[in-house]
């Protein structure tokens, strides 16, 4: 091979390796990847990230140990791509917080390394949580104000609505009540009115016939004193005696319900009288063959008088 054709080979190579070391250095650079860097990358993924930029500060344990190199937005989260120092080494169960460094000022995110043991790889991906600042208080009381001027607008509306269901139906009861007060007043000048008239009327008579009656009535009230009198004084005098009859009374009582034990009791002669049906039928037997004799008696007193001699001696001499 000739010298000018080695040169060109040697030539041709070098420019190929400058081409693909140009080409690998573009796709790491377009990654955000730097062979010479001194920091490791990694992926915090978070729902928002207001307020954050890149350059922000990464610390750990509050110092600062990194910088936020880019934002990858999807659908319901945002990647954080933060670029920690080697010396920094973060485990499985790492995770972070965007807080903001001043209490108006720019934010940063405080990584918490983990302890998990188990080394997290380079380009890993772990949890974030967003804490708003003062911005973000801001920004939800002007939400919750706009939600307050919302519900006070519905809640005057309602009011206005129900202002004028209560005027209607206020006036409707009212309308009703003068309706009603009106009957009534037509009852009572047609019924009560005249019942009225006529008590006063009797009442009138009445209080007339008392005051011209006035004597009468004192002069019963005053026989009245005196007849309670008198039998205050007959009960006093005769309250002995009063107390023997009621004891006599009781006594009475007593012998009654004695007499009703004894008529109860089949083993006494009145309780046989008055329980056992036999002396029963023999009374009555008894009583029927009384009224037949005395029936035959008075048809045929001969039967019974014709073997008795009856001597009168009316005037004391003879028999």
């Amino acid at each position: 091979m000739r010298p000018e054709e080695k040169r060109q080979e040697i030539i041709v190579g070098i420019v190929v390796l400058i081409i693909l070391a140009a080409t690998v250095m573009g796709i790491m650079w377009g990654k955000k990847y730097d062979i010479f860097s001194s920091r490791s990358y990694y992926t915090v993924r978070v729902a928002r990230a207001s307020g954050l930029q890149e350059g922000d500060p990464v610390t750990v344990s509050g110092v600062p140990k990194g910088v936020v190199d880019d934002f990858i937005i999807r659908e319901d989260s945002v990647d954080v791509i933060i670029g920690v120092d080697k010396d920094i080494t973060l485990y499985s169960d790492a995770n972070a917080i965007i807080s903001n460094m001043e209490l108006l000022g720019s934010k940063k995110v405080e990584v918490n390394p983990g302890r998990s043991g188990v080394r997290l790889v380079e380009n890993g991906i772990f949890r974030g949580t967003f804490a708003g600042g003062l911005e973000d208080i801001f920004e939800t009381t002007g939400a919750i104000s706009t939600d307050f001027k919302t519900l006070l607008g519905n809640f005057n509306k309602t009011l206005v609505l129900l202002n004028q269901s209560m005027e209607e139906d206020v006036q409707a009861s009212l309308h009703t009540i003068h309706n009603t007060a009106l009957l009534i007043d037509s009852l009572m000048s047609a019924d009560i009115k005249p019942g009225i008239s006529a008590m006063k009327s009797a009442l009138q008579e009445t209080e007339n016939m008392v005051v011209t009656k006035r004597e009468d009535i004192d002069l019963i009230i005053s026989k009245l004193k005196k007849v309670s009198n008198t039998l205050n004084e007959v009960v006093d005098k005769n309250k002995d005696k009063l107390n023997q009859s009621l004891t006599n009374l009781d006594k009475i009582g007593e012998d009654f319900s004695l007499l009703g034990k004894r008529l109860k009791d089949p083993k006494t002669s009145l309780g046989k009288l008055t329980t056992s049906d036999s002396l029963y039928q023999r009374l009555d037997s008894i009583t029927v063959n009384i009224n037949a004799i005395v029936k035959e008696l008075r048809e045929n007193p001969k039967k019974y008088l014709e073997h008795v001699n009856i001597n009168v001696d009316m005037f004391g001499g003879g028999k």
